[in-house]
């Protein structure tokens, strides 16, 4: 079984770059089976009752997404870390314009794909590493899903001092991201009991990778963003997502 070089925890003699690099290539590699997790297929599937509690949660969590859509009704909007369009096919429909930014070709080319079934013309794909990536116009929202629990710590400041920059005056950030709970990985996969920041991920090929992953709780979330100028209202399903809005004080 194929094992990646990996950097550890902040505080080591490893840099974050070799981690996140790492973690561009996990996602890469793992493109094509991505939507598994999302489907609970596979070593996702966790039996009926989980399964049906999953999706019950992602019945939520779009509703909540669509309800606020509709409220706002946003102009222009860039989705960070699109993937493979999970979130992509929701937001085109309501805004005029859509940019969606992803480090990995392969889930670029997916999401690109299942927009151009849904016959949304609307949408501008990017490849860019969000960490070295500067918005180049202002935004009425920027999104996330499942991507702000792979901002390390030590980049925790910058990438949302990016995120201001992105904002338009009145806009806001939308983010969906992951709770911590033992069944919302593969059966295969071993989550630690606290958030440790590191955590090891498989492929259906068996190769291992280490991604950062930080399991946000609403209220250690909404603090952080208030000691760094931010208004946050961030709400938990039961078990499997958090979901929330954050603009500048």
């Amino acid at each position: 079984m194929e094992s990646r070089a990996h950097s550890t925890m902040p505080g080591t003699n490893q840099p974050d770059d070799a981690l996140l690099a790492e973690q561009v290539a996990y996602y890469r590699a793992r493109s094509a089976e991505y939507d598994q997790w999302w489907r609970r297929e596979g070593r996702f599937d966790r039996g009926a009752d989980l399964n049906a509690a999953w999706f019950a949660e992602v019945a939520t969590t779009e509703s909540r997404l669509g309800e606020w859509l509709r409220a706002r009704k946003p102009v222009n909007a860039i989705e960070l870390a699109c993937g493979t369009g999970l979130f992509t096919r929701r937001l085109a429909p309501m805004v005029e314009s859509l940019t969606a930014v992803d480090a990995s070709p392969e889930v670029i080319a997916i999401n690109r794909a299942k927009l151009a079934q849904q016959g949304a013309a609307n949408v501008t794909f990017a490849e860019a590493d969000l960490f070295a990536w500067k918005p180049r116009e202002r935004y009425d929202l920027v999104f996330m899903s499942f991507w702000l629990s792979h901002v390390p710590m030590t980049r925790f400041d910058a990438f949302w001092s990016m995120l201001g920059d992105a904002l338009a005056p009145g806009g806001a950030v939308y983010l969906i991201d992951s709770a911590h709970d033992p069944t919302s990985t593969a059966v295969n996969h071993v989550l630690p009991a606290t958030d440790t920041g590191v955590v090891t991920r498989k492929l259906d090929d068996g190769s291992t990778y280490h991604i950062v992953k930080h399991f946000w709780t609403p209220p250690r979330l909404t603090d952080a963003l208030a000691k760094r100028g931010w208004n946050a209202q961030i709400a938990k399903t039961p078990r499997y997502f958090i979901h929330g809005v954050a603009t500048p004080a």
